[in-house]
């Protein structure tokens, strides 16, 4: 499995390969001339070589080692939504990143503290970290925002989606304390 970063990261990514081979029991190879990095697993455990390369593309696309880390983990995921779906030029693209990010920061910052996710709004990206659970209600929130839906609209998504997560984790618990 191949995968690039930009050149400023190749210094973290080298630095990062002796923990990253460790504790994923693969080979990383980076070719310093064409700039890629090939992930081989080294048991035939390909799933991960797969989180390796999550990690590395979460570092290539601005998140910190420690957030990117956390990919090595079953509980978190790396989600890239491509904003040119939902543009047809420049003026377009900078009014759906002004819409994710917000006043001041504000909708990007709220779609986070609802949900724990990170999200990196690039050029023509908008990359998003987080446990896995939490993932599809930030995705849908940056999406309604794409979809010209109001900031209100999407505000009330979020408070709707968390009493609806939280409901579902008390009632997990209540389930296996009934158990006892």
């Amino acid at each position: 499995m191949y995968t690039t970063v930009p050149d400023d990261k190749l210094p973290l990514i080298k630095q990062l390969i002796p923990k990253l081979e460790e504790i994923s029991n693969s080979t990383i190879e980076l070719d310093e001339k064409t700039k890629s990095i090939k992930v081989t697993p080294k048991q035939g455990n390909a799933y991960d070589a797969m989180k390796v390369r999550s990690v590395i593309n979460a570092i290539g696309l601005g998140f910190s080692v420690d957030d990117s880390m956390k990919l090595m983990s079953d509980d978190y995921t790396l989600e890239i939504i491509e904003l040119k779906d939902f543009s047809n030029g420049p003026d377009s693209l900078r009014r759906i990143k002004g819409r994710i990010i917000g006043e001041k920061g504000k909708a990007k910052k709220i779609i986070q503290e609802y949900t724990g996710v990170q999200i990196l709004v690039g050029d023509h990206i908008v990359a998003l970290l987080g446990n896995v659970e939490q993932m599809s209600v930030a995705k849908r929130a940056i999406e309604m925002l794409l979809e010209g839906k109001e900031h209100s609209t999407v505000y009330k998504f979020l408070d709707e989606a968390e009493r609806a997560l939280s409901f579902l984790s008390s009632k997990g618990l209540k389930e296996r304390l009934d158990k006892f």
